[in-house]
């Protein structure tokens, strides 16, 4: 039969987890898409009832502005009702385009159909306000001024005739009658009745036929008639053009602002309506997520609750026998029988390996007692070493050191023979007694250099604070420079503390052999620089010299060997005794140089003792 590993067991488990937390996750994020869409075409809801009450302000401005348009006829009021117009085509329209609903774009394209009547009927009582304005106070004035000055005239001519007192009362009744007409057609005007219009006709007509009676020459009487028919024809024409502009306001006007006003309700109707369909969509959808969400929540703690009880059965209490069990063989303890080595899973793989630990273990065992003994034969050895080492270095330390004195008493030797016999020896005997005198300056250096060298670790001076500067001062007073070689540093090398005789010895030996080894002459040149590490100071020293071939570069830092000018002095021990002094507080050196182009040595040394070693030991001489 098939079994599952516990490795597919724990992923199966948690798979399965995971997949009800992505199924929650998903029905979450399906949910609040759906909630997100339906919040969002409550806010295209709530948009349009702002634009519908947008809409209702600017149409109960407009027709305010043409109701003072009417009454008053200024152009302020008509232009500020076409800019209302503007404003509310440009607001239709670009709720129409926001708009995704066919009904609602419907209702808008409707309204903006309207306003447009609306606007080109508003036009035309433009129009015919102007046409009567320009009837009513420019030409029906004219003609009642010209119809004056023509009475006026035919007035005088009948007073200057012997006429009957028949014309005169008949041009007085005439003008009487005119008077009225003129009272009747404007109160008209001011308020709109047929019945004014017909007494003002009446009115015209009694003048006419008054004036009909009068008999005089010269044509007057007919120019008073012709002008007041004049007067009433463009009277008639006011009157048409106040009944047709009062028709365009109080009829299609106020139709179009029915209308208007029809369709913005239906809109808000609309919007009403739909505002409460989707809050009942979202109230239900939310409703559903969270239940949805809290059935699948409960069903993922379910099944983590059975599948980390069934988890901890299959693991958890095997894996903490295999722990005692490792715990004990980690101890070193040898068992003879390891718990879950019978089943095939992981966890039996790990007692095979555990019954696998415990035989190594005994091999181990084995294998430490063998090393053990190894142990202790290589820590005799090293004591040995060690012993040896010492011996060594107290043989060169002691050798070195005594050996001084009957060096001394040779040299003294041949200075009281040289005192003595000199002029008795032969010319061979003078140059026997010389080459002793140099042999014997070379011994004695040699052997200071040696016991220089087994010094190194072997005194312990205490640290105290010290200056590059002062250092390097120091030395080049005491170093020999016949050739006046330049020597130079910068201002700025560092002042800290450290043990001072090594360090003097170390630049003693590389700013020395820099002068006694260079060619230059006068043109020589010695330069020490330094850079500042993290925990240590890295000095160079530079010359012009000779320089050094590349396979000489280990050579130079053995004892006893020497390169280049075998006639300048020195044992071959100083750069030995540098690198051991270097060596020896945790320092390096190392060599860069090219024939012809001088040499130099760069070495470091610690900006404080305790970075190296415990104490710190140097050679200088007692």
């Amino acid at each position: 039969m098939f079994q599952l590993s516990l490795k597919r067991k724990i992923y199966l488990g948690f798979g399965i987890i995971l997949m009800l937390v992505f199924g929650n996750a998903l029905a979450v994020y399906i949910g609040s898409k759906r909630i997100t869409n339906e919040t969002n075409r409550m806010s295209e809801i709530e948009a349009v009832n702002a634009v519908v009450l947008g809409l209702d302000r600017d149409v109960q401005e407009l027709r305010l502005r043409a109701d003072r348009f009417v009454f008053s006829g200024r152009q302020s009021q008509s232009d500020a009702a076409k800019e209302i117009f503007e404003r509310l085509r440009v607001n239709i329209e670009t709720a129409t385009k926001q708009q995704t609903d066919p009904e609602l774009v419907t209702l808008f394209e409707q309204i903006n159909s309207r306003v447009t009547e609306y606007a080109e009927h508003f036009d035309s009582v433009i129009v015919e306000r102007k046409i009567r304005q320009d009837l009513v106070e420019q030409q029906l004035p004219a003609l009642a001024k010209r119809i004056e000055d023509c009475t006026s005239r035919l007035s005088d001519q009948l007073s200057g005739l012997e006429v009957d007192d028949q014309n005169r009362l008949a041009l007085v009744r005439s003008q009487s009658a005119f008077s009225r007409a003129e009272k009747f057609l404007l109160k008209y005007f001011e308020n709109p009745d047929g019945e004014l219009v017909a007494a003002s006709i009446e009115a015209i007509n009694n003048a006419v036929s008054q004036l009909d009676q009068i008999q005089v020459d010269g044509g007057q009487v007919e120019e008073i008639i012709q002008a007041i028919r004049d007067y009433e024809g463009v009277g008639l024409r006011a009157v048409q053009a106040t009944r047709s502009y009062l028709f365009l306001r109080n009829v299609v006007i106020a139709g179009e602002e029915s209308e208007v006003s029809y369709y913005s309700a239906q809109l808000r109707s609309q919007a009403e309506a739909r505002r409460e369909f989707i809050a009942s969509q979202l109230a239900a959808t939310t409703y559903r997520v969270r239940l949805l969400s809290l059935g699948i929540v409960v069903t993922a703690v379910g099944l983590s609750l059975l599948i980390a009880t069934r988890l901890a059965l299959l693991i958890v209490t095997p894996i903490s026998d295999l722990t005692k069990t490792f715990e004990r063989l980690s101890s070193g303890e040898v068992l003879a029988d390891v718990p879950g080595t019978e089943r095939t899973d992981e966890i039996g793989k790990m007692a095979t390996a555990a019954r696998i630990f415990s035989d190594q273990n005994l091999r181990t065992r084995e294998l430490l007692q063998q090393s053990q003994a190894l142990g202790r034969e290589l820590r005799e050895k090293a004591s040995q070493l060690q012993a040896t080492n010492e011996e060594l270095d107290s043989f060169a330390y002691v050798a070195s050191h005594d050996l001084r004195s009957p060096l001394r008493g040779i040299k003294h030797l041949a200075q009281w023979i040289e005192e003595d016999v000199r002029d008795d020896l032969s010319s061979d005997g003078e140059v026997y007694l010389d080459n002793l005198k140099v042999r014997v300056g070379k011994l004695e250096v040699l052997l200071e250099d040696l016991l220089d060298f087994s010094r190194v670790g072997r005194i312990n001076p205490p640290s105290e604070i010290v200056e590059v500067r002062s250092v390097l001062e120091n030395i080049v007073d005491m170093v020999s420079n016949p050739q006046s070689i330049e020597v130079k540093w910068p201002d700025d090398l560092p002042v800290f503390e450290t043990v001072r005789p090594p360090l003097e010895q170390v630049f003693m030996n590389l700013v020395g052999n820099a002068i006694k080894h260079n060619d230059k002459g006068a043109q020589g040149c010695v330069e020490v620089t330094w850079a500042d590490g993290d925990h240590q100071f890295r000095f160079s020293v530079r010359d012009n010299g000779p320089g050094i071939e590349a396979t000489n570069f280990d050579r130079i830092f053995q004892m006893y060997q020497r390169v280049g000018n075998p006639t300048v002095e020195g044992s071959g021990m100083g750069l030995a005794i540098v690198k051991k002094q270097v060596e020896y507080f945790g320092g390096t050196i190392e060599v860069e140089s090219e024939l012809g182009r001088g040499t130099t040595f760069h070495f470091s040394w610690p900006r404080e003792l305790a970075a190296t070693s415990p104490e710190a030991f140097c050679g200088a001489s007692i």
